[in-house]
C-alpha cells in the first residue's frame, strides 16, 4: 500500500455487489468489491469494457444502490448524490448555449456575485482557459471543452471527484496533455479522485494505485502500486514492469 493509501480512509467499499434484473434473468455486474481509498489519493479503476467499473462509480456517486454491501465516505454510508462530490464524464456535459464562464459558474449560483466571479476566474486560470471565458462550446476544441468540464467540477471545491473515461474521446496528443494537466491540478488541490479507464498507459501515468478488475462480474483481481514520481518516465524499466504486470492481469500477452 502506498504512503498516501496509509492516510485517513476517505472512500470505503465493503463487500459491494451489484446485479440487474433483465428479461433473460439476473445480470451480475459486480461481485464482492472491497476497497479503501485514502483522503487525497488518485486511484484508477482499470478493466475491460463491461466489467462494472462505471457501475461502481455510479454506486459511490449515489446514483445506484448496491445489491449487497455498502459504500461509505468519511464513515457515512452513501445513500444518494452529494454536492460535495462531482462527476466528469467522457461525453461533454457542458451546455452548448452557455459560455465557458457561465458553464463553470453553474454550481455557484447560490454565492454572492463577487465571490462567484473570484472562484470562476481562479478556476479558469487553473485549467488554462484564460482568454476563452466568453467562448461557446462550438468554438472550442475537444480538449478545451474537457477543460471546461474539469473546471466546472473544481469550481465547487469537491472533496471527491469521479472521472469516467474523461479523455476517451480526445485524440492521443490531447489525451497526453490532459493527463498532465489533471495531475498538475490534483497535486495543487489534493482532491480524492476515482478515475475509470480501460487504457493501461493512462492508468500508469496518473494513478497512485491501480485497481484491476476481472471481466464481468467484476471482481478485484489485484491492486497494483505504481510508486513512481511525477512526471513519470514512460521508458523506464519500472514503468515497463508495471505495464507488463497489468497486461498479464488483463489476460493480454504483451512484451515491452
Amino acid at each position: 500500500m502506498s504512503e498516501r493509501a496509509k492516510q485517513r480512509a476517505k472512500v470505503t467499499f465493503e463487500g459491494v455487489s451489484k446485479s440487474f434484473d433483465q428479461r433473460g434473468g439476473i445480470l451480475d455486474v459486480l461481485e464482492d468489491i472491497d476497497l479503501t481509498v485514502a483522503d487525497g489519493e488518485f486511484v484508477c479503476l482499470l478493466g475491460p469494457s463491461g466489467c462494472g467499473k462505471s457501475t461502481l462509480l455510479n454506486i459511490v456517486g449515489g446514483f445506484e444502490r448496491p445489491t449487497a454491501g455498502r459504500v461509505t465516505i468519511d464513515g457515512v454510508e452513501v445513500e444518494g448524490p452529494d454536492a460535495r462530490r462531482v462527476f466528469v464524464f467522457q461525453e461533454y456535459g457542458i451546455f452548448p448555449w452557455a459560455s465557458a464562464w457561465d458553464n463553470i459558474a453553474l454550481g455557484l449560483r447560490h454565492l454572492p456575485r463577487s465571490e462567484r466571479e473570484e472562484i470562476v476566474q481562479r478556476t479558469i486560470d487553473m485549467v488554462g482557459l484564460s482568454g476563452f471565458e466568453s467562448a461557446y462550446p462550438m468554438e472550442l476544441s475537444g480538449g478545451m471543452k474537457q477543460r471546461v468540464e474539469v473546471a466546472r467540477a473544481l469550481a465547487v471545491s469537491p472533496d471527491v471527484i469521479y472521472m469516467d473515461e474523461p479523455f476517451g474521446a480526445l485524440d492521443s496528443l490531447t489525451r497526453l496533455t490532459m493527463r498532465s494537466e489533471i495531475i498538475r491540478i490534483w497535486q495543487q488541490e489534493r482532491n480524492t479522485i476515482l478515475f475509470v479507464t480501460h487504457d493501461v498507459d493512462e492508468s500508469i501515468q496518473i494513478a497512485d494505485r491501480i485497481v484491476v478488475f476481472t471481466p464481468r462480474p467484476g471482481r478485484v483481481a489485484e491492486i497494483v502500486e505504481v510508486g513512481l514520481e511525477h512526471p513519470r518516465d514512460l521508458g523506464s524499466p519500472e514503468y515497463g514492469e508495471i505495464k507488463n504486470r497489468l497486461y498479464e492481469l488483463l489476460g493480454v500477452r504483451h512484451v515491452i
